[in-house]
C-alpha cells in the first residue's frame, strides 16, 4: 500500500511517498481504510526540526487523524464491525490503510460525508480538551480564541458558542472577519493592528479565558486582554515558543496559565480525551449544531501541495486529503 513519510532534509522535513506492507492489526486494534485524512499545522511546525544536521531526526510516517471504513477487526475488539464508518486520532494516518487501537475510534456522524468527517478528530478533540476539560468554560465566560480561522480556531468558536460563552476571535486577515462572524464570533480583532488587545477591551471588556494557538509575540497582548482570575490555555505556538511575560500582571490579576499537548500524555490519557469528546460533543454533529469547516481538499498523492497551501495561510478551516 501507499503511505506518506516525513524524512530529514536540509532545511526540514521532506515528504516521501513509500510503498509499504499493509499493517497487521494487533489484538485490540482495527484496520481502517482511509477515505479522508486531515492536514494539520503541527505537522509543519514539527517538521522544521527534521533536518539532516539534527542527530535525533528520524524518518516517521505522516498524519494524525483519519476518517474511513473498518476493514479488519482483531481479537479483543468489541463494539466495532467490518464496514463501520469511523473517525479517529492516531498515527501514520496519511496512508491507504491504518491500524488503530479500538479505543481511538469514534462513530462518524451520519449526516457527514467522509471528507467532512475527516475534519473533526484532531481539531475538535483539541478544542474540547482546551475549552471544557482544562478551562471549564461556561455561559458566563468571555473567550478570546486566537487564529480563529484555523482548524482548531473554527472548532473552538463553535464549541464556545454552543456553551453560551461570548467569543472574540483574532485574525491577521481582515478578509476573514465576516466568515468568523458568521461562524459565531461576537467580535473579530485584527492582530496586525497595534495594541489590538485595546480593541477587545473597549468593545467587550476583559476576557475570562484565552485559547491561544499563536504564542510568540502575541502572548503579552493576550494576557493584557484578560480579566482577574482569567485562564490562559496554550494550545499551539505557531509564532514561536518564546515570548515575554509580565509577571506583575500575572500576579495582580491572579491569572492561571495552562499548557496542553498530546505529546506527553499516555495512551490512556489520550483515549480519555477522545471518550470525553465523544460523549459531550460528537452528538452535536448529528443535528448540525456543530460542523467541520473544510476549506479545500487534495488527492492523496498531492499531500505536498496540501502542505504548500497550508503554508500560504489562506485557508479557513481544515485542509483534507482524500482517497
Amino acid at each position: 500500500m501507499k503511505q506518506w513519510w516525513v524524512v530529514p532534509g536540509e532545511t526540514g522535513a521532506v515528504l516521501e511517498l513509500r510503498e509499504v506492507r499493509v499493517p497487521t492489526p494487533r489484538a485490540g486494534q482495527v484496520l481502517v481504510r482511509m477515505a479522508g485524512a486531515g492536514v494539520n499545522r503541527g505537522e509543519l511546525i514539527s517538521g522544521r526540526l527534521l533536518r539532516i544536521d539534527n542527530p535525533n531526526a528520524r524518518p516517521r510516517p505522516s498524519g494524525i487523524e483519519i476518517a474511513g471504513i473498518v476493514e479488519t477487526v482483531s481479537d479483543g475488539v468489541d463494539g466495532w464491525a467490518v464496514g463501520d464508518r469511523v473517525i479517529a486520532r492516531g498515527s501514520a494516518c496519511h496512508a491507504e490503510l491504518v491500524a488503530l487501537p479500538a479505543e481511538a475510534l469514534m462513530t462518524s456522524p451520519e449526516p457527514l460525508n467522509d471528507t467532512e468527517a475527516a475534519g473533526i478528530p484532531n481539531v475538535f478533540v483539541t478544542a474540547h480538551d482546551a475549552l471544557i476539560t482544562n478551562a471549564d468554560v461556561t455561559s458566563s465566560d468571555s473567550v478570546l480564541i486566537t487564529a480563529g480561522s484555523s482548524g482548531v480556531g473554527t472548532a473552538a468558536i463553535q464549541i464556545a458558542k454552543n456553551l453560551g460563552a461570548t467569543v472574540i476571535a483574532t485574525t491577521r486577515s481582515a478578509s476573514k472577519s465576516e466568515a468568523l462572524t458568521q461562524l459565531g464570533a461576537d467580535l473579530v480583532v485584527d492582530t496586525t493592528v497595534e495594541n489590538w488587545a485595546s480593541v477587545a477591551l473597549e468593545e467587550l471588556g476583559p476576557v475570562s479565558c484565552v485559547i491561544d494557538q499563536v504564542g510568540g509575540d502575541l502572548f503579552p497582548e493576550c494576557l493584557r486582554a484578560m480579566d482577574v482570575l482569567g485562564r490562559y490555555v496554550s494550545v499551539g505556538r505557531n509564532a514561536g515558543p518564546s515570548s515575554n511575560i509580565d509577571l506583575d500582571l500575572v500576579a495582580k490579576n491572579r491569572l492561571t496559565i495552562i499548557g496542553v499537548t498530546f505529546r506527553t500524555r499516555t495512551p490512556a490519557e489520550t483515549f480519555e480525551c477522545t471518550k470525553r469528546f465523544a460523549s459531550d460533543v460528537l452528538p452535536l454533529f448529528d443535528d448540525g449544531t456543530l460542523r467541520p469547516i473544510i476549506d479545500r481538499t487534495f488527492k492523496f498523492d498531492d499531500l505536498p501541495a496540501a502542505h504548500t497551501y497550508m503554508r500560504s495561510d489562506n485557508q479557513f478551516g481544515k485542509i483534507v486529503i482524500v482517497a
